[in-house]
């Protein structure tokens, strides 16, 4: 009997549920998102971005009560999810720095839809229902394995077969 070693999974596709792929991404960064994204696709919803330096009092201008006006405030550790359109996000994409969790998808998600709670197979039930998602990856902000997700074999093999992207060395 074989044994597997984690490194067997890297960088190749594996079906993690029926329907449903994975790529575990060796050491990748947000310089491959450009490799990623499709412009088919609508809209990219980046879930838990957090802003600021974090741990710091920062000044922001915030929507404190709902339908108010932004006002000047001082907080810290904001996180929060933001959807943007494809052309949006890759007017700012070349600026991205640490990690990121990001979906490209067709279709807004529904408002029950909260990735913090939503886990495993309902959660790309629903985003594929719902949603139409292409991919979903996570690019920790430290160098380490992320992951690429995506109900569409096809497209991750497209991308393991584009001599653009060294998947020795990934951007």
């Amino acid at each position: 009997m074989k044994t597997i070693d984690f490194r067997d999974n890297i960088n190749c596709i594996r079906e993690t549920a029926p329907g449903r792929y994975r790529i575990i991404l060796d050491f990748a960064t947000t310089n491959i998102l450009p490799f990623l994204i499709r412009d088919n696709y609508n809209y990219i919803w980046v879930h838990n971005h957090t802003t600021g330096k974090g741990f710091d009092w920062e000044e922001f201008k915030l929507p404190i009560k709902d339908n108010s006006i932004n006002i000047k405030t001082l907080a810290r550790s904001l996180t929060f999810d933001f959807i943007l359109t494809t052309d949006e996000f890759k007017n700012i994409m070349s600026d991205w720095k640490g990690g990121i969790e990001l979906i490209q998808m067709n279709n807004i998600p529904p408002y029950y839809l909260d990735l913090n709670k939503v886990k495993g197979n309902k959660r790309y039930e629903i985003l594929e229902k719902e949603c139409d998602y292409l991919f979903e990856v996570d690019i920790p902000s430290a160098t380490d394995y992320g992951t690429l997700i995506s109900p569409n074999r096809e497209y991750l093999q497209s991308l393991l077969d584009n001599s653009e992207i060294n998947w020795d060395d990934l951007p």
